[in-house]
């Protein structure tokens, strides 16, 4: 869960929860999930789960610490539109986004859609390589739960062409995931939900 919903759910039951001892017990279930968040000595988290312990902690301060916490993170690094290219170098006329506009400390990996070839393309880096996949991706969005974060979100069907088999032969994986990469990003948990969402695809 990350930490975010772990905070706004532990303030909502600051808000309608009365009753002490199942507020302590709500308490330390949410810093316990934050310390299996984020593992390691890190004086900031120390900071936010004191807050945390906080009842009168409210949404606007909450917001203050996320944007002190969100300083030190490590962006997504941004490639050039030419190694976007070469990761992409079978899709012919490649819509690149503006990565000026994207804010990469939210992001694990890249996303975006081409709505005139309906298609979805996909970055991200293993090993420190950039390395990306395509699909394409269908104009039905619908409620459900999405195949990256999973959590419900709007989402649409996504299918890419995977190489299976010794003899190479090639078949068609889809899966419904969100039709908003950035929302996606922002509900991923950990870096090995993606991980495993590649590992199907790939």
């Amino acid at each position: 869960m990350q930490i975010r919903e772990i905070i706004a759910d532990l303030i909502h039951s600051y808000q309608s929860v009365s009753d002490v001892r199942t507020i302590q017990t709500i308490r330390a279930i949410a810093v316990e999930k934050i310390k299996q968040t984020i593992t390691g000595d890190y004086p900031e988290i120390d900071v936010l789960i004191e807050y945390a312990l906080n009842d009168h902690l409210r949404h606007g301060t909450a917001d203050k610490l996320f944007a002190n916490l969100k300083s030190d993170v490590i962006p997504f690094a941004q490639p050039s539109k030419k190694q976007v290219g070469k990761v992409f170098h079978k899709i012919k006329k490649l819509k690149v986004p503006d990565f000026e506009t994207i804010d990469l400390r939210e992001c694990t990996f890249v996303g975006w859609n081409d709505l005139g070839t309906r298609r979805k393309f996909m970055l991200y880096y293993e090993d420190d390589q950039l390395r990306g996949i395509s699909g394409d991706i269908s104009s039905t969005v619908v409620k459900g739960f999405c195949a990256i974060c999973h959590h419900e979100s709007n989402v649409a069907l996504f299918t890419a062409i995977t190489k299976r088999g010794s003899e190479g032969q090639y078949t068609k994986k889809g899966n419904y995931i969100c039709t908003d990469s950035m929302r996606c990003n922002q509900q991923l948990c950990s870096r090995t939900e993606l991980d495993d969402f590649l590992d199907t695809i790939n």
